[in-house]
């Protein structure tokens, strides 16, 4: 359990906008430092671009193994054109939703990515795009989605046993991501 915990305080010393660099830089020259454990970790909760994008910031590439440099970069960089992607849907969701005078507002990552919050639009990994609509407008959006495009996808067994946040995801036909309307 101690080296789990280790690897996330590694984690947030090098994501942490407070972290001193000539101290990140020493604990990351250590020679007992273990980059397998930050590449599984931050891949399993979608931060391998964010940890990236820190230390590009930081100008402390230089400490990463050549290959994991290159490995982290790519990822990256795949990542960028998602997102560009997902920028592109959800305008093109947007203008739908307004063509249709359909109040709408974007959540979280989507958010974040329009809003600019990022210096570089790679570092946010984002799954889905969520959408809140008023109550009165929710069924005329899930339809109007349905209408163009996007289809639910099937709810299994949580479909009897929890409450939903959100009508079934839609999968975009042409597009890259799904879509949750709350």
């Amino acid at each position: 359990m101690g080296n789990i915990v280790l690897t996330y305080q590694h984690i947030a010393a090098i994501l942490s906008f407070e972290t001193p660099n000539s101290q990140l830089e020493q604990r990351l020259n250590n020679p007992s430092f273990d980059w397998d454990a930050i590449v599984i970790e931050g891949s399993k909760h979608l931060v391998l671009p964010a940890i990236y994008c820190r230390l590009k910031a930081k100008q402390l590439l230089h400490v990463l193994p050549a290959e994991l440099n290159t490995y982290l970069e790519d990822i990256t960089s795949i990542n960028r054109n998602r997102n560009k992607a997902i920028l592109k849907q959800v305008h093109s969701i947007s203008l739908l939703l307004n063509e249709h005078n359909i109040d709408h507002v974007f959540l979280k990552g989507a958010a974040l990515l329009v809003l600019g919050c990022f210096e570089d639009n790679a570092e946010r990994m984002i799954g889905d795009i969520d959408i809140l609509v008023s109550l009165n407008q929710l069924d005329k959006a899930y339809l109007l989605l349905k209408n163009n495009s996007y289809t639910p996808i099937e709810q299994t067994l949580g479909n009897d046993f929890f409450e939903h946040k959100h009508l079934p995801r839609l999968k975009p036909e042409h597009d890259i991501c799904a879509v949750e309307v709350h």
